[in-house]
């Protein structure tokens, strides 16, 4: 499901749904996440909490307990603590918050069956009357397409990728889903954040240009900067700073799909990690082991060295919007190699340099 709630629009279908008992397990997580995003939503849990409770009226000011209170009910119904837990919260909150006399049981009962009822079937109705926007999808297939936010950043999104952002995309946080590869020019707007998603990863920035590869038939993603700085972390619940890397130009950062996921901070080795956005190869005295490994990549199709020693060799040239079979000849020739062709991919073998 997508991130897309904002700090002023709560989650008024989880809300409802949690308080309720009817939320799964993945509407909980969903929830959890979004609170703990920022400290500052708690006190939306809290007063809806209340409101529930209490039959519609909300106090203008809640203590600390309340807060313990509607946090603890929470953990209790995500699955994130036993139910023993926050027995004692519950009492006492029931010693506290008495609206009815012992001798009239009934009507606590009665009160408590009308609130749960009458309040979800209000949620349910207003959310079935509230439009839903479908997310925009920029996918793109034989050929990468140029596609311009509505905050007015670009993304040049990779061949036989897709990105995903909602319709309300540009009131709130700026949120996008990436499979496949994008590069990204990201205006800057210090009061929003703009996130990519893409593998079970998080890359957040206010305005910089990055290069984000994410294909699911790969081990890991990768995320490469080119201006500006980037925060690249796993997207779980609760990330420790040394899971997470700030990037900044000439740096890329790696985090290998096998748990457990941390951000690893490297130095951009390969010059060519933009070439399908421009359809160009620019070799520039590479090594041939970096050359077949850059083809490898920008193809889609393995190329690989017979013998270990031919890596050493090196190659000069430009290659502009030609095909492997292409490329592989002229590199074959200036290495006094030949090209063999195999279900596999590509081979290079030969005496190479001397």
């Amino acid at each position: 499901m997508l991130d897309f709630y904002s700090d002023t629009e709560a989650p008024w279908d989880l809300l409802a749904k949690h308080l309720a008992g009817e939320a799964t397990a993945l509407e909980q997580d969903e929830l959890h996440r979004w609170l703990t995003t920022d400290p500052r939503r708690l006190r939306v849990l809290t007063d809806a909490t209340r409101t529930w409770e209490r039959g519609g009226n909300v106090a203008e000011v809640f203590t600390e307990a309340d807060v313990d209170r509607a946090w603890q009910r929470f953990s209790v119904t995500a699955g994130l603590k036993t139910a023993a837990e926050p027995a004692a919260a519950v009492a006492s909150e029931a010693k506290v918050v008495s609206m009815w006399s012992p001798a009239q049981p009934w009507l606590r009962v009665a009160a408590a069956v009308l609130l749960l009822v009458g309040v979800w079937a209000v949620a349910r109705n207003f959310l079935q009357l509230r439009p839903t926007a479908q997310p925009v999808t920029v996918a793109a297939g034989a050929q990468r397409q140029l596609a311009t936010l509505p905050d007015g950043s670009r993304v040049w999104v990779n061949r036989n990728s897709t990105l995903t952002y909602a319709a309300d995309f540009n009131q709130a946080e700026r949120v996008v889903q990436l499979q496949g590869e994008a590069f990204f020019e990201v205006r800057k707007d210090h009061g929003r954040p703009f996130t990519v998603l893409a593998g079970d990863t998080r890359t957040r920035v206010l305005g910089t240009s990055f290069n984000v590869r994410a294909y699911g038939t790969e081990d890991s993603v990768e995320v490469s900067v080119v201006t500006g700085r980037v925060a690249f972390s796993p997207a779980r619940r609760i990330v420790a700073a040394a899971d997470s890397v700030l990037l900044t130009p000439g740096l890329r950062g790696v985090i290998r799909r096998n748990a457990p996921a941390v951000a690893v901070q490297k130095p951009i080795t390969d010059p060519n990690f933009r070439a399908w956005q421009h359809d160009e190869l620019v070799f520039d005295n590479q090594p041939l082991g970096q050359v077949a490994q850059t083809l490898s990549r920008y193809y889609g199709t393995p190329v690989e060295l017979s013998q270990p020693k031919l890596a050493n060799c090196r190659f000069t040239g430009t290659f502009r919007s030609a095909n492997l079979p292409q490329v592989l000849r002229v590199v074959s020739l200036s290495a006094n190699l030949s090209v063999s062709q195999s279900a596999d991919g590509y081979t290079l073998d030969g005496p190479g340099c001397q």
